[in-house]
């Protein structure tokens, strides 16, 4: 059985939809790739702390009513997820090429592109690794180019990721989080792609968000987005047996950077109330 509730929180621009449901490798691993831990049944959060999340967002939200927010929240173990804010898409900036590598390795998988090939003098790993590691640009344009638009389109809708749209690069915080609950689970790609992907999400060129405010040996997976106004994090934190997404998307403000730290601190915050009232700290 599924159980939806949706109500409004504080002030009225804070929304909380929660739904509680039951229910030969291509490329060679990098050394540095991440040792996954098979996952183990949790009991499920319980309302109380969903309701505590819920206040303590709600309130950060309301504190800042010139923003668009929205942050998404999985707990991985047990698919219990909640989404606060504007529900409405948001352009992705580089959060999105998470989804542009999954695609490519899918297609590798399938024997529709291959690993071995180079293009504009790079192989696809150094491609894979430079996109998402380090945000670089170049190598998402020429991985997007080698797949097309349409292609990543339709393979995001095949997960059930409705709301990504090629054209503007749009995609809805609580799409987002589902692209990564799907990838820790291992349910696109197999372990060994999955494993050196989550490697390339670790150490990233910007750490300045939600790797600010994880447990004390806690594990974390994430990509980062900037793009003009918009400032986004999304990630995957591994702590005390209870994988948990939390993807935070922001939009407002001054579009020249010149908020950074301020918009930064903001989803340090928001990502903060989520984190510590899961795992009580």
């Amino acid at each position: 059985m599924v159980l939806c509730v949706a109500f409004l929180l504080v002030g009225g621009r804070s929304v909380l939809n929660k739904v509680q449901a039951t229910g030969g490798a291509l490329s060679s691993s990098a050394s540095t790739a991440p040792k996954l831990k098979p996952l183990i049944k949790a009991e499920p959060i319980a309302t109380s702390t969903w309701n505590d999340i819920s206040q303590k967002v709600g309130v950060i939200i309301d504190q800042n009513p010139g923003l668009d927010i929205s942050v998404a929240v999985i707990d991985v173990s047990t698919n219990t997820k909640a989404n606060y804010g504007i529900q409405d898409n948001f352009a992705g900036a580089s959060t999105t090429k998470v989804l542009t590598a999954i695609t490519y390795l899918h297609e590798a998988e399938a024997g529709r592109e291959s690993m071995t090939k180079t293009i504009n003098g790079k192989s696809i790993r150094t491609h894979l690794k430079q996109m998402v590691n380090q945000s670089n640009n170049d190598s998402w344009a020429t991985l997007n180019k080698e797949l097309t638009y349409a292609k990543i389109e339709n393979y995001a809708r095949s997960l059930g990721i409705t709301s990504y749209t090629y054209k503007d690069n749009t995609i809805t915080a609580g799409d987002e989080a589902l692209l990564l609950q799907k990838l820790f689970k291992g349910e696109l790609i197999n372990e060994t792609n999955q494993k050196l992907l989550l490697s390339f999400m670790q150490n990233t060129n910007n750490e300045d968000m939600i790797p600010k405010v994880i447990p004390s040996g806690a594990t974390i997976y994430h990509k980062y987005g900037q793009l003009e106004d918009r400032l986004h994090d999304a990630a995957i934190v591994d702590y005390n047996n209870r994988p948990l997404v939390v993807v935070v998307y922001t939009k407002g403000g001054a579009n020249d950077g010149s908020n950074y730290k301020i918009r930064t601190s903001l989803v340090k915050q928001l990502a903060q109330s989520v984190i510590e009232t899961v795992y009580t700290l």
